[in-house]
């Protein structure tokens, strides 16, 4: 009955699992004075429910060993807090669901382990007796997967219906991509802590300070992003794919304009909450994409091997640059080459645009015929290159309609599930106890 969202919940649970192989394999300190407490109190009520100090107590073991973060009583003492919000979210997710009628059934929790086993290249038996061992409840487990496969449906089924996605808005967002064209695009990650009330600022704003400083220490972004994250891309590490910047709040703008590919922000205060950013890959945006090309290609190449050098990197990109800026046909830049004795450079023939790697790929898609490119790095040095003749393969634009069609739909479809989950907290009697 749930195999839509099965496959999905399987699968966001087994990336946190087949990534990071810490719970199933790892060893776990567990600070004798939280198992003491942990079956003898009530960490918090939610509404009717209980979460016990077992429960807060488990959850915080799976989170700091899959998040990398080194388990010492003060950092657990730390985080706890963090982690039973999350355990109240999960409680009040479980709520809403039932009371609409939605059931997981013990088959959907079984098959769901069974993909976790799978993926660890062990038994369902063997995964339960690692967590024992480890002084874990295999139930701290099912309880986190009966949550998000029953919210998963609650959402497809409930708040879906009131996602409407007009002609208009694909026509303007079509607009916006191919105008966005050759400009440059982030891939980016996200950790989003959001500040339900004014009062709970300074808290979340030290949680975030303290989340970079393990990053600093070298926790993967993608796992703290997972166990840490209110963002729906926490489902993914906090991956939010290739961004433009104008589309995200003026003050991340300002923060990631300043980084470097393979590095993380500050925590960042922007709409809602505070932001940690990092910043993956950097590229020129090939605008709607979806059709191919067939191109005649040639280039100007200078051997260069040591790419590690920067300063004469940087020195070499300039003059190539300079020199073939002002050349306008494909016989003006092979002319160069033959003058400088250049066995590399020369005609390339024709190709299609799809089978070029990633780099030049990303540098040729909106080049004009006739236009130098930037230099770029191949054949053992740096290489520009000029489109001779250049024909587009049609798009199916039916395709690609539907495809933005689907990208907008699930992008609100996140915002109305997290304003969703925001009007639950504020609804509910929660009364914490640590």
């Amino acid at each position: 009955m749930l195999d839509h969202v099965f496959g999905e919940v399987s699968a966001r649970i087994n990336r946190v699992f087949s990534v990071l192989g810490l719970i199933v394999f790892g060893s776990i300190f567990v600070p004798p004075h939280a198992s003491a407490q942990s079956g003898l109190g009530i960490a918090a009520v939610v509404n009717d429910d209980v979460i016990s100090m077992l429960d807060l107590n488990a959850r915080t073991t799976m989170v700091i060993d899959s998040s990398g973060i080194n388990s010492t009583p003060e950092t657990r003492t730390r985080i706890a807090r963090q982690v039973l919000r999350g355990l109240i979210d999960e409680k009040l997710k479980l709520q809403e669901t039932r009371k609409s009628g939605i059931k997981v059934s013990q088959a959907d929790l079984e098959r769901a382990l069974q993909d976790i086993a799978n993926n660890n290249n062990i038994t369902v038996v063997e995964l339960t007796n690692n967590f024992n061992r480890m002084g874990i409840p295999i139930t701290a487990l099912t309880a986190k997967l009966e949550s998000d496969i029953a919210w998963q449906t609650y959402v497809s089924r409930r708040l879906a219906k009131r996602i409407q996605v007009g002609a208009e808005e694909i026509k303007d967002e079509i607009a916006r991509i191919e105008a966005a064209a050759g400009k440059p695009e982030y891939r980016l990650g996200e950790i989003f802590l959001p500040v339900d009330t004014p009062s709970r600022d300074t808290e979340v704003r030290t949680m975030a300070e303290r989340l970079v400083l393990q990053l600093q220490k070298g926790a993967p972004f993608s796992a703290l992003a997972q166990n840490f994250s209110a963002a729906p891309s926490a489902a993914v590490g906090g991956d939010m794919g290739w961004v433009q910047l104008s589309s995200l709040d003026q003050a991340l703008q300002n923060v990631i304009q300043r980084m470097k590919p393979g590095t993380a922000s500050i925590p960042t205060r922007s709409l809602g909450g505070y932001y940690i950013m990092f910043v993956r890959e950097v590229r020129t945006s090939p605008g709607l994409g979806g059709g191919d090309a067939t191109i005649r290609l040639s280039q100007y190449h200078v051997p260069f091997t040591d790419m590690q050098n920067t300063a004469a990197l940087r020195q070499l990109t300039d003059k190539m640059t300079a020199y073939t800026r002002g050349m306008t046909s494909c016989q003006q830049l092979e002319a160069a080459g033959t003058k400088d004795g250049s066995l590399m450079s020369g005609s390339l023939g024709e190709m299609k645009l799809s089978n070029l790697p990633d780099n030049m790929r990303a540098i040729l898609a909106t080049l004009p015929p006739g236009q130098p490119s930037q230099p770029v790095a191949t054949g053992g040095g740096l290489a520009v290159m000029m489109i001779c003749q250049r024909q587009d393969e049609g798009r199916d634009m039916e395709i690609i309609r539907t495809t933005i069609r689907k990208k907008l739909v699930n992008q609100r479809l996140e915002v109305t599930a997290q304003r969703k989950l925001r009007d639950l907290r504020r609804a509910a009697f929660v009364d914490i106890r640590l």
